[in-house]
């Protein structure tokens, strides 16, 4: 069972955001100067790091989250030549009901607990569902924050296919030499998938953890750096940790594989060849060819985008009927792998830079903060992509899984 879950925008999360806020006149001579007004939308401003902290503010966390471009340096990708288009049959998602704890409500009064930005359903190869708010688009590309580990795993799949990474059991030093003396560089790479690298680091609680890494990276150090710089925990694949350094090793491992820059593996292997409609961006810790992405976070997309990597994986991954990666992939990584990935009686479990739900059945979820989900059912053929920018008070995980069940339930009946 896993003991701690992650991603929730309240409690240790939040006063994460909020302790660097309070230190962000420590942290100007690296970003740039101090949060800009609240007033202010960041797309006015030049790019300026310190703008990352006004997330600690409810009121300002949708336009942080559609102008990433603003504050951190990205690489941009460029539409597919050939996309995918989605024929419409769309009827307002809001009406649809669900219950949770004995008490009835409808996806329209979670939307506002939640602050959701955007909801968009797939069936069948159709958009059932669509739905905006807060100044969002079908043209804004939206923050997944850690969702962004659910592209990173579909490329590690890509590059087993190519025949670039033999296997899922080779190191990390290996294809990132970089790591090679470092607790990370004898760990396989599934381990490292499943959040299990035995690496010393925490997302929330422990020492070092994302406080620390994130004002590292404020102040223009290479994530490469700080994971190499890392100590050892337990054995790999005993227990699970859920880590942002981790997924970033892996993007390291893709990196040496290809012998290319990130955000130029995720161009030529999945985002043209696969059919993603929009431009994206994908952060990185500097400005240039120098600058490396951030693996493990930091995408910015479309929601049809987002709908869309969902819609690969009730593809099975294959484009025109041939396999992007090895046969049984997406069965793989949306399932758990050892018994300490299981939700038990807790609200989700994790499988490979995926989550699960409890009482899952072909059930699983790229996640990401303040309420990036990506709900693919496998079994009933059905897509649900939100985007959000979750106040601190927000449903908890057990709603979110029975509000995203209904509205499964909703599209089958369509």
């Amino acid at each position: 069972m896993l003991e701690t879950r992650m991603l929730r925008t309240g409690g240790l999360a939040v006063a994460l955001l909020v302790t660097m806020a309070g230190e962000a006149g420590a942290q100007t001579p690296a970003t740039g100067g101090a949060p800009a007004s609240p007033t202010r939308s960041i797309a006015d401003q030049p790019r300026n790091p310190a703008n990352w902290f006004r997330i600690g503010r409810e009121a300002d966390r949708t336009d942080v989250f559609v102008n990433y471009d603003r504050i951190w340096p990205v690489d941009r990708l460029s539409p597919s030549p050939k996309p995918r288009t989605y024929p419409r049959d769309v009827r307002p998602i809001e009406p649809i009901a669900y219950t949770f704890e004995g008490k009835a409500s409808t996806v329209g009064d979670y939307m506002t607990r939640a602050n959701v930005n955007g909801l968009l359903v797939l069936k069948d190869g159709k958009v059932l569902y669509e739905a905006y708010r807060n100044g969002v688009g079908p043209d804004s590309q939206h923050s997944l924050w850690s969702a962004s580990k659910s592209y990173t795993v579909t490329l590690l799949g890509i590059a087993i296919k190519d025949g670039v990474i033999r296997s899922l059991d080779d190191t990390v030093e290996t294809y990132a030499p970089q790591f090679k003396g470092t607790a990370y560089g004898p760990v396989s790479l599934r381990h490292v998938a499943m959040m299990s690298s035995g690496v010393q680091f925490f997302h929330d609680k422990g020492t070092p953890n994302r406080l620390d890494m994130y004002r590292q990276l404020l102040g223009g150090k290479d994530l490469d750096v700080f994971a190499a710089e890392l100590g050892k925990r337990v054995p790999p694949g005993t227990d699970f940790n859920y880590l942002a350094t981790d997924t970033h090793v892996l993007s390291a491992a893709l990196r040496g594989a290809y012998g290319k820059r990130y955000a130029d593996i995720v161009q030529e292997k999945l985002w043209s060849p696969a059919g993603f409609t929009g431009m994206a961006n994908w952060s990185k810790h500097a400005e240039g060819d120098a600058g490396v992405n951030f693996g493990h976070c930091c995408l910015q997309v479309l929601l049809l985008d987002f709908a869309h990597l969902g819609q690969l994986y009730l593809d099975d991954l294959k484009l025109d009927g041939k396999p992007m990666t090895p046969k049984g992939w997406a069965d793989l990584v949306t399932h758990p792998s050892a018994p300490f990935q299981e939700p038990g009686a807790t609200a989700r479990g994790y499988a490979m830079q995926f989550w699960v739900p409890n009482a899952y059945k072909d059930e699983a979820m790229a996640l990401g903060a303040f309420g990036q989900i990506l709900w693919v059912d496998r079994k009933r053929k059905v897509v649900v992509a939100q985007i959000a920018a979750n106040p601190d008070k927000t449903p908890s995980e057990a709603e979110e899984n029975a509000v995203f069940r209904a509205i499964v339930t909703a599209a089958t009946k369509r």
